[in-house]
Formats: structure tokens, sequence, C-alpha cells
């Protein structure tokens, strides 16, 4: 599911784009469809969950990912699981448990090989082994029927928590609230990126108290990834087009010097004007002034519409 392109599109697509703050803290930019999004640094068309539990685990030679996590970060991540234990006819055919939807367990190891063959019976989800010393994966089998029955028929599971699942979805302030409960449980800092208003900064959606770091991710991604000059734990919002070359879809746009100035909320919800083929900023003082002396004006299509091409 990787992107192959250089930037990613701002529009019919959500985008997750990753980097480290200034303290090496690790923060996930989830971009709703319009931006904006970075053009540098590393971004897919993954949601949050995958690139955690799946772009951020390293490649091991036992055949298992693994998540490289301290026992503190693994302790944030459990939760007791509360649904019932039963399996039920899904929709497109089969069957589903949301008991064991997105689970940390606990296994014996020295019935290792059994817990893997039991996990290749289903391959829509890798199992991430979080410590081999102490027998915790992170696994799906929602779907797996079968591989559950091999598990409990060898009595392979010693233990089963829930693991935490990234959600941008608040319905009022106080569903908000939950949710961040929930994502508080990542080691990740994580902002989301509105569709409407996409103009407004990112909003921090979760703040845990013992964050990934930089030197916890594989090489290949601490190699390429971007570091912004702020700190995650000081920044409710984060306006990315400050610091960064971005693309935006959809926002009120002006025209000043021949060109078009997308109008975007700052970090503290002021406003700002962004060229995006200059990289530009002009502040809203500038800008008003400029209105005011005729230099600038709101984009007209009829007017404007060749600085479009």
């Amino acid at each position: 599911m990787k992107t192959d392109k250089e930037y990613p599109a701002t529009h019919s697509m959500d985008t997750t784009w990753y980097c480290v703050d200034e303290d090496g803290n690790v923060g996930i930019f989830d971009i709703d469809d319009n931006g904006p999004v970075p053009t540098v640094g590393c971004h897919e068309d993954w949601d949050v969950n995958d690139v955690f539990w799946d772009l951020f685990s390293h490649k091991k030679e036992d055949g298992f990912k693994h998540l490289n996590l301290n026992p503190e970060q693994i302790n944030s991540l459990l939760q007791p699981i509360n649904d019932p234990d039963k399996w039920e006819p899904w929709e497109h055919g089969g069957w589903y448990n949301r008991h064991w939807y997105n689970v940390v367990v606990r296994i014996d190891m020295s019935k290792l090989d059994i817990f893997k063959k039991a996990c290749d019976l289903d391959n829509l989800y890798d199992p991430v082994c979080l410590s081999r010393k102490d027998g915790l994966f992170y696994i799906n089998l929602a779907f797996n029927r079968k591989g559950v029955e091999l598990l409990e028929e060898n009595h392979v599971i010693i233990s089963k928590q829930r693991a935490p699942h990234y959600s941008n979805y608040r319905e009022d302030e106080q569903g908000r609230m939950i949710q961040e409960a929930e994502n508080n449980r990542f080691p990740i800092f994580i902002y989301y990126q509105d569709y409407n208003p996409n103009y407004a900064p990112a909003f921090r959606m979760s703040n845990p108290a013992y964050p990934l770091r930089k030197e916890q991710l594989p090489k290949e991604i601490q190699d390429k990834i971007t570091s912004l000059p702020v700190k995650f734990k000081d920044r409710e919002k984060i306006q990315l087009a400050e610091f960064l070359p971005v693309n935006v879809y959809i926002t009120i746009e002006y025209v000043y010097d021949g060109q078009i100035w997308c109008e975007l909320a700052t970090s503290d919800d002021s406003l700002m004007y962004y060229n995006q083929q200059t990289k530009a900023i002009i502040n809203k003082e500038t800008m008003d002034k400029l209105i005011a002396e005729g230099k600038a004006e709101e984009f007209d299509w009829d007017k404007h519409r060749d600085l479009k091409k």
C-alpha cells in the first residue's frame, strides 16, 4: 500500500505524514483529504494504525515483525477486554469475533510454532512481537476462527488484553475527550488535520506519557524522517505550512503580485497566506494592508483563471 508518489495528492485521499520533534519524539499527522500535506519527508496512504503497527516494526530473521518498545510503552498499550468472546456471521462471508480484534497476547513460547501456524491461517494481519522474552505479541484474529480454535485447543494463549485503535472521529467535546484518552495509549504524538475546516492547524489527538523515540524506529526510517523545530508536548496545534513546503487543495485564495496565496490558520489561530509555488508566507497584517492599498484581492475565477494554469 505504500505510495509511489514523490508528492502526495491532497484530495480524495487521506495521507499519514510522520516526523520527529526537536526532542526526537515521534509524531504522526493524520491529514484528511484537502491538506495541507508536506511535500517533503515521510508520507503513506496507510492510516495511523497501519503506520504504527506495521511500518514502524522492524523485520526479524525469526519470521516475526518486531516493534521496539520499552516496558512502559508496552504497558501503556494494554487495557482489559470487555467484548464477549462470541463468533458471529460476517456479512461478507466467514466469521467475526470482536473479542479477538486488535489485541496483545502473552503466549507460551514453547508453543511458538503453533502460534505462528494459527496466525498464518489468515494472511490479512501479521503478528507483531512486542517482547520475545515475555512472549508478548500484537495480533488481529477477529476473522481467523480456525486460527483461534487452534490456539485454544493447544492452550497457547496465557493472557489477552486490548490494544488501542486510533480514530479521528469525534461527535462533540465529550466524545473527543473520550477518544483522546484512547489515543493516549499509543506511545506516539498524533495530530489530526481536519477535512473541514481544512485551513485550520492540525489538532493534537494524543499526548503520550512515554513517547516513542527516533532511535526506536527502523534504521531505514531514521535515515529519511523529517524533524520539526517544535516540542509536541508543548503544541496542542501545529500548522505544518509554517515550517515546511506543503500542497493545499481547497482554501480561500487571494491574488497578489500575479500569484495565488492560500489562506491558512496559524498554530495560534491567526491567519497567514501561503504561496505554493514560492513557499513564501504573508501574515494577516501585511495582507490586510495590501488589500487596503488595492495591491491584493480575493481570487475570482473569471478574472484570475489563468493563474491556475
